[in-house]
């Protein structure tokens, strides 16, 4: 499998896998409403900047990007996207604090 052909799979992958539509993720990253639909019939590749932009969207890293076994199937899946949903500040001061006392347990 060539690197554009994994990175095609790997990329639709976490947009068929999340609840977001190809078109609203595009809306969401200022990208042209087609972009997703041309990467997926390899009209388009995904150049760097895009694809970092796409795993912060997303909160991974991309090295769980290019990670096999990183899947957002799972129950970090559920908490990545109910926290793309709470705000910034409540994310901040609340959420994170309480994760990293359990974390430490």
């Amino acid at each position: 499998m060539t690197h554009d052909n994994y990175v095609r799979e790997r990329l639709f992958e976490l947009i068929d896998n999340s609840n977001i539509s190809p078109s609203k993720l595009s809306e969401e990253l200022h990208l042209n409403k087609g972009y997703f639909a041309d990467v997926r019939r390899a009209k388009q590749n995904v150049p760097y900047d895009i694809l970092a932009r796409i795993c912060d969207y997303y909160h991974i890293t991309l090295s769980e990007f290019f990670d096999r076994e990183y899947s957002l199937k799972t129950t970090y899946r559920e908490i990545n996207l109910l926290c793309q949903q709470v705000p910034e500040d409540q994310l901040k001061n609340v959420i994170i604090p309480i994760l990293k006392r359990f974390a430490e347990r």
